[in-house]
Formats: C-alpha cells, structure tokens, sequence
C-alpha cells in the first residue's frame, strides 16, 4: 500500500479495511480474514437458497440483496 494511505500503513493492526480494490479490473475483494468471513457469512445462505428455491423467487432475492448490498456498507464506513 502506498504511504499516502488514508487507512494507515499496511502492518498496522486494525487499520487495514476489510475491502480494498483488486490489483486490476473493476471492483473491489477481501484484503483480511474478516472480509473473508464477511462473504463467506453472506453467500452461504445465497448458495443455500438456490439449491432450495428458484432464482426468481422472492425469498431467493431477499438473500442476495444483504448479500451486494452488506459488503459496500463496510467499505463506505472504512472510507471515513
């Protein structure tokens, strides 16, 4: 990470942001073992739900919005 990181240097404990932005492309990936278990808690229950129910159903898509939505919530709270 550069030195002008506003989360601090990387070593640094409980300062390094769950999320960071991939090395190249578009979007963003777990840089820590929290992030990690972050996503791991959120798709589980979406790759329970598809196993059960169709794409399409209503419970079904109330899992995967947390699942989007959970993840840009932390990384806009770590921006601050």
């Amino acid at each position: 990470m550069p030195d002008n990181d506003p989360f601090g240097p990387a070593g640094a404990p409980g300062k390094r942001p769950w999320f960071g932005p991939r090395p190249f492309g578009i979007g963003y990936r777990p840089q820590t073992w929290q992030g990690v278990l972050v996503t791991v808690i959120l798709l589980l229950p979406v790759v329970i739900l598809a196993a059960v129910f169709k794409p399409h159903s209503p419970v079904f898509i109330l899992a995967v919005v947390p699942a989007v939505v959970v993840p840009y919530i932390i990384i806009a709270i770590q921006r601050r």
